[in-house]
């Protein structure tokens, strides 16, 4: 029973503690639920790729590692992680000028 019941426990608390890890957005939900079934947010939360590399990254997810979402899933999977995890964005004109 008390083993049951821990099982339980981990199974709630693993979603709600990789929400906090991720910035809040659009297809935040659906990345929670389709990522974190096989490993924690922090897993790729301090990831920063472009769009290319995170389809990349979630088909080989969805092809080699046999996660199983549907393609509105993993279009609002690459539409989250490709703007609220992407390389930060330099402006050219406030970068400091190189001596």
């Amino acid at each position: 029973m008390f083993k049951t019941l821990f099982i339980l426990s981990a199974l709630v608390a693993i979603p709600a503690l990789a929400q906090k890890d991720l910035p809040e957005g659009a297809g935040k939900q659906v990345t929670v639920r389709a990522c974190t079934g096989c490993h924690g947010a922090e897993m790729f939360s301090a990831i920063r790729l472009n769009q290319a590399d995170w389809e990349r990254k979630v088909a080989n997810m969805t092809t080699e590692r046999g996660v199983e979402i549907s393609d509105a899933d993993f279009a609002a999977v690459l539409k989250y992680l490709s703007t609220y995890l992407a390389p930060p964005k330099t402006n050219v004109n406030k970068t400091p000028e190189a001596k």
